[in-house]
């Protein structure tokens, strides 16, 4: 894919995750809370995940997880992410000399502990890329910085978003954390590897898995 294909194909993605999500999960390149975000926010994020997804052209896999956490890319557009690690002293090497930014109007960055597991794994590495099946983060009712599991309706929705993504990546392999993730991929007919999620006790077999796919990829 020339430079340009995969700038437009960007831009493209980023029109779509913009547009609104369905009711119940928010969505963080489109929605905004008065009293968590900033004012600009969903803009915010969305260069952010522009610069994330530039910076990772010619990944060889997609590690696909299962939605986006209310610590991590619900306030940095960016999955498994959160903000501590855009800027500052533990920003990734990545992010070095782009314009990232933090959108939440919190004294302190936002840390998520599956972010914290994933970029021990993979931080310096980018000949991976990740992404979640719903992109959006769902969350109880009246509760906006809680997790829930997403439903049927809500992996539904993201699978569009979820193909648009992939195709970005198109030489890329599919990888799915965690079983979410993988019954999505199923459904769109792709066959994916599956490595354990890095929550609830999940982070030495996702390690594992990880180091055994890096293994399998081609030399950066």
């Amino acid at each position: 894919m020339s430079p340009s294909d995969f700038e437009t194909r960007v831009a493209q993605l980023i029109r779509l995750v913009r547009k609104p999500a369905p009711q119940g999960v928010f969505n963080p390149w489109h929605d905004r809370d008065e009293e968590l975000d900033l004012p600009r926010a969903p803009k915010i994020r969305s260069d952010n995940l522009a610069h994330y997804l530039k910076a990772h052209r010619g990944a060889q896999a997609v590690l696909v997880g299962e939605a986006a956490g209310w610590a991590g890319c619900r306030f940095t557009g960016i999955p498994f992410t959160g903000e501590n690690l855009l800027a500052g002293p533990e920003a990734l090497e990545w992010t070095t000399g782009l314009p990232l930014r933090r959108s939440s109007t919190r004294e302190t960055p936002y840390k998520e502990r599956s972010a914290t597991v994933v970029w021990g794994e993979l931080a310096g590495d980018r000949r991976i890329v990740l992404w979640n099946a719903v992109p959006w983060h769902p969350h109880r009712p009246g509760e906006p910085l809680t997790n829930r599991k997403p439903t049927r309706s809500d992996q539904e929705a993201g699978r569009v978003i979820l193909m648009k993504y992939l195709d970005i990546f198109e030489n890329a392999r599919p990888v799915a954390i965690g079983r979410v993730s993988q019954e999505v991929l199923g459904k769109m007919g792709i066959e994916a590897e599956y490595i354990r999620h890095p929550s609830m006790g999940g982070h030495h077999r996702f390690r594992k898995g990880v180091r055994q796919l890096q293994e399998d990829l081609t030399p950066a």
